[in-house]
């Protein structure tokens, strides 16, 4: 036998050895293929997840409503009557053009912002668990977002001319700024999921409620908001993460959802949930039409490849219902506003209420200014009380008549002062002037001085 025989028949074995390997690989990667198809099924079947069935079974794609899937299709939809219950779904993108920052966006978004409140991580101003521990991060912030400072946009006056037009079923926000309120939407027309700053409540024992203006108040004097019957810590009724959603969310979504006939979503990442989930609650054939920088609430591959349905479908060639319009919200809605008619009318809405608000903050700058002055000689006159109640402690009897007599005199003084500013001022509150300590420690009014005051406030919304 020669050598290149023998070379010959030992390659043999060798050759099949190799054969033998690659088809037994093939083999499991079939068997691979058919565990991954079977457990698909099996969870599609179990969990009824699945927007498909067997293949021998296949669903009919629904009716597709819209003469076409475009922003143009969407418009002639509403124009010809065809939805009466629109849900709009809201995220913090529709108010980033009022000045107020988003969450997610990089670089100006909130998370990407808050590096000197020194927080463990940047959600942790809004955990429960850590403004218990440590209230001061959140109170900074919400110095800088509380609602009063800042005007509706574009976006929030097109919900506001839905609602006008008896078109809007619902509104669900997950923003807490109430600049839907300031709008004008009611708040039967809302759904505020992640809670608001309209009101608050002590997160002591009494559990006691209380408006927007008290907390502001002490938020705006660099104060932590205590109830003043249990000293709690008073929490703006936002929804932090590890607390439970508002009460009637679960039953808003229940009810609402079968009934709408067009949802549209705005200026949200659709990331956090709940809120994120609805968008699969409208029925089959409900458009959905997002107006949003960019495209969102998509369906992950893996889950769509295990059968798992849900989530927009924009590139699916399969796609009979979602629009999306992407840029800024506020262009996507007089786009929108301009495609169904309605572009004279949302401006003149937004130029109107704008030129309303502006003219009330003047109004308010005004009424500030003229109360710092009478504050000032509220001040004034607390001063000259004092001086005058520790000359006459420091009398070399230190009788208690001196002291009286100083007390009443000093009185005197200040009277003419509150009158004066109550002839000059008549809208501006008059602050009470501090009780003057007689010389053993007891504090003595004037009869006078008692009629000036004012009933004090408490701050809550029992009054």
């Amino acid at each position: 036998m020669s050598e290149a025989e023998g070379d010959s028949k030992a390659s043999e074995p060798e050759s099949a050895a190799a054969t033998g390997e690659s088809s037994t690989q093939e083999k499991s990667a079939e068997e691979q293929a058919e565990q991954m198809e079977y457990f698909r099924r099996l969870f599609s079947r179990t969990l009824n997840l699945s927007q498909e069935r067997e293949a021998e079974e296949e669903t009919p794609r629904p009716q597709q409503v819209l003469d076409e899937v475009t922003v143009e299709g969407i418009a002639k939809y509403i124009r010809d009557g065809k939805c009466r219950n629109i849900i709009v779904l809201t995220g913090a993108g529709i108010s980033t053009s009022a000045g107020i920052p988003d969450f997610r966006s990089p670089g100006t978004g909130l998370y990407d912002n808050l590096q000197k409140y020194n927080l463990p991580n940047p959600q942790a101003i809004f955990e429960i668990g850590f403004f218990k521990d440590n209230p001061e991060p959140f109170f900074a912030l919400a110095k800088e977002l509380y609602p009063g400072k800042f005007k509706p946009t574009w976006c929030h006056y097109f919900i506001k001319l839905l609602s006008d037009k008896h078109l809007l079923l619902r509104n669900f926000t997950q923003n807490i700024d109430t600049l839907e309120r300031v709008a004008g939407v009611s708040a039967g027309a809302m759904i505020e999921a992640h809670g608001t700053f309209y009101t608050a409540h002590c997160l002591g024992e009494c559990r006691k409620e209380f408006t927007q203006e008290w907390v502001k108040e002490k938020v705006f004097n660099d104060e932590i908001p205590r109830c003043p019957d249990c000293d709690g810590v008073v929490k703006p009724d936002i929804v932090f993460f590890g607390e439970a959603m508002p009460a009637k969310f679960f039953p808003s979504v229940l009810a609402d959802f079968p009934r709408c006939d067009l949802l549209i979503v705005m200026g949200t990442s659709l990331q956090v949930q709940p809120f994120a989930s609805l968008v699969d609650r409208v029925p089959e054939t409900c458009p959905r039409l997002l107006i949003n920088r960019e495209k969102c609430g998509q369906v992950d591959p893996i889950m769509r490849m295990l059968g798992f349905g849900g989530g927009m479908e924009f590139d699916s060639e399969n796609n009979y219902r979602d629009v999306a319009w992407l840029g800024d919200c506020d262009d996507g809605c007089k786009a929108l506003a301009e495609l169904l008619g309605w572009k004279e009318e949302l401006e003149e809405l937004v130029h109107r209420e704008h030129a309303r608000i502006e003219a009330q903050i003047e109004e308010d700058k005004k009424t500030a200014a003229k109360r710092v002055p009478a504050e000032g000689q509220a001040a004034a006159a607390v001063e000259e009380c004092a001086e005058g109640g520790s000359a006459a402690a420091a009398s070399p009897d230190g009788s208690r008549q001196e002291s009286t007599a100083a007390t009443a005199d000093s009185s005197k003084k200040v009277a003419p002062t509150s009158k004066k500013s109550k002839e000059v001022k008549p809208d501006v509150p008059q602050t009470d002037v501090t009780p003057t300590p007689s010389s053993d420690g007891v504090e003595t009014k004037s009869s006078e001085e008692k009629d000036d005051q004012e009933p004090s406030e408490k701050g809550s919304s029992d009054l």
